[in-house]
């Protein structure tokens, strides 16, 4: 039984990162993108034929970082940039949570 202890405080231990990971949500509606994101990560752009990767990261409480093909911008709630041949809007930011509108620029 002794045995048996710190293999299971090993595996709650190797577990623990999958639940403060990060997520995320997408849907796309002629040609907008929606997404909602917790945590930095990289997200992959579809829209018809044409996809990009879309790095957002870092993101601080007043705003985040958005990067695609080497061009980044740091965008507060309510502003927009064009950034590796997107147009990035951010919708919200809460904590690691935020909010964006992705299209083709």
């Amino acid at each position: 039984m002794r045995a048996r202890i710190p293999a299971l405080v090993l595996l709650a231990v190797l577990t623990l990162p999958a639940c403060t990971g990060t997520s995320r949500s997408s849907s796309c509606v002629n040609g907008v993108c929606t997404v909602s994101l917790s945590g930095e990560q990289t997200v992959e752009i579809e829209i018809g034929p044409f996809e990009r990767d879309l790095r957002v990261a870092p993101i601080t409480p007043d705003a985040v970082t958005v990067t695609a093909r080497g061009e980044s911008a740091d965008l507060s709630p309510g502003e927009s940039a064009e950034v590796g041949g997107l147009l990035v809007r951010v919708d919200t930011i809460a904590g690691r949570d935020v909010g964006l509108q992705v299209e083709r620029s």
